[in-house]
């Protein structure tokens, strides 16, 4: 089968100018919203897909060995994404002598709205021939690299003309180019994002240190993800929020267990929703400085005493010395 050259039109440009706030930078894990719009639902979906993506990452080994260490900041600014939805053949120059065969469309993608079907060749795009442009030095066809540069120099909205070879008939399809701007982006790895959990008014005199829910524990320790229900007696906010900082001494946690339900063998789903995840107490002494990480234990040789809960247990996974503001 041979290889293809993906030209999907959100390939345009993504500007992204972040606003830096230098005592709370955002990271994966905290996501705010201000009043411009932004309902608590989006922000929220864009927690989980971005919680997601570092889940995919640390679990390929593209983190490395040690994914809680790493750090990264990426600052994209602020783009317009075109949406021009092609998949196009442009695996050699030979392949693409007399234009670009079309391999297939996305869904209400300017392509489709086109009426660009799989099959046909495109030959010409706003009157710029893509027969005979020969090929990059990867071999693949230069066709498909003046096609998109051709897309993407195009304002918002403009008009494109795609002319495509259809069995025995060359065609004119018109219409205008989907575009949508894409807000500034700023993710920072490695600097914890927190929400304070001190008393009202208090400041700590003996410094400060973070509780964190980060999913990163090894799974063959048979750890697994947590949330917390309370930290000394209170609900910890805002919601969603993996790290919370903490005056350094010891707190009282009311922990939730979060372990696959697929890992509770012989359990009926039935019983998973009447007994499964009740929270467990857990003592912890949070050192200035340091970042102690939550665990949901999986006792595998208990899951008979799983309406008792002696399935799992809360617990100290690592501690991780990191600077608390």
């Amino acid at each position: 089968m041979p290889r293809t050259f993906g030209l999907i039109a959100l390939l345009g440009c993504i500007h992204a100018a972040f606003a830096t706030d230098t005592a709370t930078p955002p990271t994966l894990a905290t996501v705010t919203s201000d009043s411009s719009g932004v309902s608590p639902a989006v922000a929220q979906r864009v927690r989980e897909e971005m919680r997601q993506t570092l889940a995919r990452l640390a679990t390929t080994g593209a983190l490395g060995a040690h994914p809680e260490q790493v750090a990264l900041d990426i600052a994209v600014p602020a783009q317009r994404s075109v949406n021009l939805g092609l998949l196009v053949d442009a695996t050699s120059a030979a392949n693409a002598r007399d234009g670009l065969r079309v391999l297939g469309t996305a869904p209400d993608s300017t392509a489709e709205h086109l009426g660009v079907r799989p099959g046909d060749v495109i030959v010409a795009v706003n009157g710029h021939s893509l027969r005979e442009l020969g090929a990059d030095g990867d071999g693949r066809a230069l066709a498909a690299t003046t096609l998109k540069s051709s897309i993407d120099a195009l304002p918002a909205e403009a008009a494109v003309q795609l002319d495509v070879r259809r069995g025995g008939t060359e065609l004119a399809l018109n219409g205008p180019l989907q575009s949508v701007q894409l807000p500034a982006l700023h993710v920072v790895l490695g600097t914890m994002a927190t929400a304070a959990v001190d008393p009202p008014g208090q400041t700590p005199t003996s410094g400060c240190g973070r509780i964190s829910l980060q999913d990163l524990a090894p799974r063959q320790q048979q750890l697994f993800g947590a949330t917390i229900e309370l930290v000394d007696g209170t609900t910890p906010g805002p919601t969603g929020a993996r790290n919370y900082r903490v005056a350094a001494g010891t707190h009282e946690l009311l922990v939730r267990e979060q372990i696959p339900t697929r890992r509770l063998v012989g359990v009926s789903e039935l019983a998973a929703l009447n007994f499964r995840s009740k929270p467990k107490p857990l003592t912890i002494t949070v050192k200035p400085n340091t970042t102690v990480m939550i665990a949901a234990h999986f006792n595998e040789r208990r899951t008979n005493e799983f309406t008792t809960g002696g399935y799992w247990d809360p617990v100290v996974w690592k501690e991780v010395a990191e600077t608390c503001p």
